[in-house]
């Protein structure tokens, strides 16, 4: 009997030779194919993720590439007959599949996910090193999704920290996470989040901006990124992936950053030297070429609204120039 546990990812990308370009960057992984259309990627010998061009539909949708989960269930009709029951919507039925039934399933709030009842796809790897690591639901309404997936898979699902939740199997082992997050945070959908496990946060993340990808957050030893083509993924230092990734934190980070603005500010208001705010100026547009976003009363991504994004760095780099030339003259 199969336990209702995360097993698989893939994505689905606007481009099969950038994508496949930038995560054998990030990742040094290599990929392998047999028809030309759905790749797989490799590390070490290990399968460790599918890949396919977006399908017509979601082009249609402009929807943005991402990445999908892959749930291993004992029967895909069953499921996919229960998770319509439970208020799910159904995008998509292969039971012939040769590597088994697949089903395309979204929650009661959008977030979709795959059902899977073959043997082959098994790459959630424990303390391995560009591998999948985890999944977590990022989701905006708790209340409007925990029935559904506590009948259709009997997960338990508990508080573990304010706004984050532990998902449990049958057995009280922990599988995946789940993070109740505002639309203004997340964006306007809802999604399940993929983990990989890498030896170092700092080189990869900047493997994924040298290579087009963007930063999207950072929390404690958690990393959110985008690819080319805008679909999220996290990445964790390799010892996380054994435990829960939303730890309740004893000690939180020195935000050094946001204390130097601050005595900046001070002593902007104690000698009114307008050139400060050059330098706050300046560091923004640093910050923001780098991260690939921007932030005008609402964030600016690089990928999605590039004329707006530069327009707004423009303005901040004007700005920072202006401060500088204000002092000089007065």
């Amino acid at each position: 009997m199969k336990e209702n546990h995360f097993v698989f990812a893939d994505l689905s990308t606007y481009n099969l030779e950038t994508a496949q370009l930038f995560y054998s960057h990030v990742f040094n992984w290599e990929f392998v194919t047999e028809d030309g259309q759905y790749y797989l990627s490799t590390n070490a010998g290990k399968e460790i993720a599918g890949l396919y061009e977006t399908p017509k539909k979601f082009r249609e949708m402009n929807m943005p590439s991402f990445w999908m989960s892959y749930i291993q269930v004992d029967n895909v009709e069953e499921t996919v007959a229960k998770a319509k029951q439970l208020g799910g919507i159904v995008e998509l039925v292969e039971l012939d599949n040769p590597i088994g039934g697949v089903a395309l399933i979204r929650d009661p709030l959008g977030a979709g996910f795959t059902v899977y009842d073959g043997n082959q796809l098994n790459s959630r790897f424990e303390n391995t090193k560009n591998a999948l690591a985890g999944n977590e639901l990022f989701i905006s309404d708790l209340g409007k999704i925990k029935p559904f997936y506590e009948n259709l898979f009997l997960w338990k699902i508990v508080k573990s920290d304010t706004n984050h939740y532990t998902i449990l199997d049958s057995r009280d082992k922990t599988i995946g996470n789940i993070n109740v997050v505002q639309n203004e945070i997340k964006g306007k959908y809802e999604y399940w989040g993929v983990f990989f496990s890498v030896e170092d946060i700092t080189t990869t993340k900047q493997r994924a901006l040298d290579h087009g990808g963007s930063l999207i957050y950072e929390d404690g030893e958690i990393t959110a990124l985008a690819d080319p083509f805008g679909a999220f993924f996290h990445i964790v230092p390799l010892a996380k992936d054994k435990v829960n990734l939303n730890p309740v934190q004893t000690t939180k980070p020195i935000k050094w950053k946001a204390l130097l603005g601050l005595g900046l500010v001070l002593v902007y208001v104690i000698t009114e030297w307008s050139w400060i705010w050059g330098i706050f100026f300046a560091f923004w547009v640093f910050m923001d070429v780098r991260s690939g976003q921007t932030h005008l009363l609402e964030p600016i991504a690089r990928k999605q609204n590039p004329v707006l994004y530069w327009l707004v760095l423009m303005m901040w780099a004007l700005l920072g120039i202006y401060s500088v030339y204000y002092n000089t003259i007065s």
